[in-house]
């Protein structure tokens, strides 16, 4: 199933379940269950009742301009895409991959439509700063070095949990998970700049560490909402950004359920430089990828022995996570992992 039918589902279950649903949003679920069953003349129609209220959002533009595609009408689906790239496209592999457009790739001003969505990501890009102002630092709580539960325990009974009790983290466990997933545990004078303080609770190929963590913060006791990036040489953390961003994150992830409940969640990207400058492509193919699973599974097994959950998330648009998350140009974004309380 391609990212966009996914998608679709997504919003579908979001609308569906929305008590408060306005009437714009219940006809688009109606929309796309009809092109669920090919019914692209009834489902242009609400779809064209909906856009009367003023209301719109790229992927209802976006279906739009596959259904008129399908029914032959390559000027309305032009017309269609470019209107959701200027509300907010920027799924690329939608537009190369999508059968549904399958009929106007062959046609002139399907180049200009991707120009279009290139230059709408290349603004994107340009617009993440180069590094984080470190004007609002908070020093986090020692992490602990023992606990009540063994290594063994852990290992047996750590599940990926994507249901949470609505209530808040305290500022000491997001540092105990901080600190699992990538603090300094052995560190000493004249160590090499690319260490960057010592050597982590994670391993890394060459001790390149290439990895970098952010906490968006939706319900933390002494911890303001907001984004926060993890300077984990120094156990602190760093402001990115005072505003509510939860929501932003949830969208970027597709509304999955896990957000629902959960009281913050642990954003890990990579600087895939770190680890090339030594070993080249493999580097970005293999061992960036193999840093991410030590350092997120340090953070499974420290959760459980929290008594919270969490679960590793995958499928996000990387530029929205990026944008929620205030990274910098030279990060990409790699998994989300919400964490929440459990029984």
């Amino acid at each position: 199933m391609s990212m966009k039918k996914i998608m679709i589902l997504l919003l579908s279950f979001c609308f569906s379940t929305a008590c408060l649903a306005q009437g714009y949003d219940y006809l688009v679920r109606d929309a796309e269950k009809l092109l669920t069953e090919k019914k692209y003349e009834e489902a242009l129609a609400l779809y064209a009742k909906a856009f009367e209220s003023g209301e719109f959002h790229f992927q209802d533009y976006y279906n739009v301009a596959c259904a008129n595609a399908l029914l032959g009408r390559p000027d309305a689906a032009f017309d269609n895409l470019n209107k959701a790239i200027d509300a907010g496209l920027i799924h690329k592999d939608w537009l190369e991959e999508d059968a549904d457009l399958e009929s106007l790739r062959a046609d002139a001003r399907w180049q200009g439509v991707m120009d279009n969505l290139q230059k709408k990501m290349e603004a994107i890009e340009a617009a993440f700063p180069e590094s984080h102002a470190e004007e609002v630092v908070i020093a986090l709580p020692e992490p602990r070095f023992d606990g009540e539960v063994s290594v063994e325990e852990a290992l047996k009974n750590r599940r990926s949990i994507r249901s949470y009790l609505d209530v808040p983290l305290s500022l000491e466990e997001i540092s105990q998970l901080l600190w699992s997933a990538y603090g300094i545990t052995m560190t000493r004078e004249n160590l090499p700049a690319f260490l960057r303080g010592g050597l982590r609770a994670a391993p890394s190929a060459g001790a390149r560490y290439p990895l970098d963590l952010y906490v968006v913060v939706r319900s933390v006791t002494d911890l303001p909402v907001g984004v926060y990036w993890y300077k984990s040489e120094e156990h602190k953390l760093v402001r990115v950004s005072d505003e509510d961003r939860w929501e932003a994150l949830s969208e970027a992830a597709f509304h999955q359920p896990h957000f629902k409940t959960a009281a913050a969640a642990i954003v890990y990207s990579a600087v895939f430089e770190r680890t090339m400058v030594k070993y080249g492509q493999r580097g970005r193919e293999r061992y960036v990828c193999m840093d991410l699973g030590h350092s997120a599974e340090n953070v499974y097994l420290q959760a459980y022995a929290l008594k919270i959950g969490t679960c590793a998330i995958g499928a996000f648009t990387d530029l929205w996570l990026k944008q929620a998350v205030g990274m910098t140009k030279q990060e990409e974004p790699l998994y989300i992992m919400p964490v929440g309380k459990v029984e």
